[in-house]
């Protein structure tokens, strides 16, 4: 028991009990001083004129008289009810001798405060956001490397710790960041020390209690030979001050400075240091984002070379085929989540696709592009849509570890008659629209690569003459106007009903017009196919028939 109570009493008596820490104060929001709004003061002067009321603007979250009326910013649709929200201050209405029956709730002094303090509530919240909004719009210069740009970021460093130390007389300087894990300090930059400094090991975390007090927002100064004792800088000296390197969210690491003697570090050595400690988190800052904004340009260049490669594999020119018009479109400005395709067999028979993704994500870009690569090599020898998308769906399984998924619609036509073959695998939506009616085709199956036993039935159908038949991803079946109403049902069919007369290069672009100006774009990538069987031409005994 005494031995206890003497080792307690010996830590008592080295524990420096003077050791100054500066908290870090954070700047407010700029104050709610409604003098600098024109024309208020008159207005109190008419105020006071008109109610025989002085009418005051008192700051503060809390009301001091149960009379005041809260100034809050204007509440959105949605927003925080009125008690939730945090006031930019209140007005008091003091009655003068000219008032002598009491102030009530309705009494048209205090309702016209509710009103002002609503106006007055939208000014600051407006200044508010102005202040905030400028200081983004200062933040949103792009970060541009310069080509010649020879100082390192281990100079631009050194230079920073070099002009800290001189300012506020230390003789030296460094910078100690924190690894992944938030476990070890190692030094990173050093001024005024040997260079080898920086193949010192790094110092472990829990043990650097000077570290950790200044890592919680505080200015640690070890002004006496006690304290230097107690806290164990990490370099020999006299006196030093610790500070925190920080971003708004996180912290980096700390920032030593030392001298060779005894010495008082005052308020604007800190304030000082302070600064330097941004400067240095300002630095480091940059050099990462400087890093990923070169990577995230090199990777932008890459999905825009990827994009003109995909753009580039649509097909532009239709088969040329009499009785039949062939055309499609797709949203060139994302990467690839659909594709559509066409091609002309041996057999003279054409043969069409088209296949979608969820999203136009990489990977399934990726997927759905070694699915177009399969129809392109194995419609040549399937003259059964059905068993061609079975053979995809194989294709598609085998080649992958059961986590790649996808929709298809293929068809075959026989230009030498009106057959058209269809099968899909998923959800993808066809419908064929006739001058009388329109026959939309069902699903034949699940989607390619969830299951390899998985059947499609095929639908063989007839095409009338003056006959269109529509593909559509189901972004086009989803895409709504802005009185979220379907464009599909809305405007797209009866356009397309209306006009079955016009070149389907015609009716696509029209569809075209009608999809960009949708809402949202998010729901996957849009794209159509169309594909017309023209009427036939009038012969020559027709004709003559028909004049006479």
């Amino acid at each position: 028991m005494d031995h206890a109570s003497e080792g307690l009493r010996t830590v008592q008596e080295m524990s420096p009990r003077s050791l100054r820490i500066v908290a870090e104060e954070f700047t407010p929001p700029p104050s709610a001083d409604v003098s600098t709004v024109a024309g208020w003061r008159q207005f109190c002067r008419s105020f006071l004129e008109a109610t025989g009321c002085l009418l005051r603007f008192i700051p503060g979250g809390e009301p001091t008289s149960p009379q005041d009326v809260p100034v809050v910013a204007p509440q959105a649709d949605g927003g925080q009810p009125e008690r939730n929200r945090r006031p930019f201050g209140h007005l008091r209405i003091d009655p003068t001798d000219r008032v002598r029956e009491k102030l009530s709730p309705a009494h048209p002094a205090v309702e016209m405060a509710r009103s002002v303090a609503g106006i007055l509530g939208e000014i600051l919240a407006t200044r508010t956001a102005l202040w905030e909004r400028e200081a983004e719009l200062a933040a949103a210069i792009p970060l541009i490397p310069h080509p010649e740009e020879t100082q390192h970021l281990a100079r631009r460093l050194e230079e920073v710790l070099r002009a800290a130390a001189t300012a506020v007389g230390a003789q030296a300087a460094a910078v100690y960041m924190l690894d992944e894990s938030t476990t070890y300090l190692k030094v990173r930059a050093v001024w005024g020390m040997s260079v080898n400094r920086l193949l010192a090991p790094p110092r472990k975390l829990k043990e650097s209690l000077a570290d950790l007090e200044a890592m919680l927002g505080h200015a640690v100064a070890l002004e006496t030979a006690a304290q230097i004792a107690h806290w164990r800088p990490p370099e020999p000296c006299a006196s030093a001050v610790c500070l925190p390197i920080s971003t708004p969210t996180t912290i980096l690491g700390t920032l030593w400075v030392f001298a060779q003697e005894e010495r008082t570090f005052t308020e604007r050595d800190i304030d000082l240091l302070e600064v330097t400690a941004g400067r240095v988190a300002a630095e480091l800052e940059r050099e990462a984002a400087l890093q990923t904004a070169l990577q995230a340009a090199h990777l932008r260049r890459q999905l825009e070379t990827a994009q003109r490669l995909l753009r580039s594999q649509l097909p532009v020119i239709s088969p040329l085929v009499e009785g039949w018009e062939f055309a499609g479109w797709l949203e060139t400005d994302r990467l690839g989540g659909a594709f559509y395709d066409w091609c002309c067999g041996r057999d003279g028979r054409i043969h069409f696709a088209m296949g979608e993704m969820p999203d136009d994500s990489v990977r399934n870009t990726l997927v759905l592009t070694s699915v177009r690569s399969a129809w392109r090599s194995l419609c040549q020898y399937a003259k059964d849509p059905g068993k061609l998308v079975e053979q995809l769906n194989l294709t598609l399984w085998t080649g992958s570890a059961g986590d790649q998924a996808a929709a298809i619609f293929c068809g075959l036509i026989d230009p030498r008659g009106s057959s058209l073959r269809m099968a899909s695998a998923g959800t993808i939506h066809a419908v064929l629209i006739t001058p009388k009616r329109h026959r939309v085709v069902p699903p034949s199956g699940a989607l390619l690569g969830v299951d390899p036993e998985s059947g499609y039935t095929p639908h063989r159908w007839s095409v009338p003459e003056g006959s269109v038949l529509v593909v559509a991803t189901a972004a086009v079946r989803q895409a709504k106007d802005v009185q979220q109403r379907p464009l599909w049902e809305t405007q797209l069919l009866p356009m397309i009903s209306s006009h079955l007369h016009l070149p389907v290069k015609t009716l696509v672009e029209k569809a075209q017009g009608i999809l960009e100006e949708r809402t949202s774009t998010d729901q996957g990538m849009a794209g159509i196919l169309m594909i017309k069987r023209r009427s036939s031409a009038p012969t020559r005994n027709s004709r003559k028939k028909q004049t006479t």
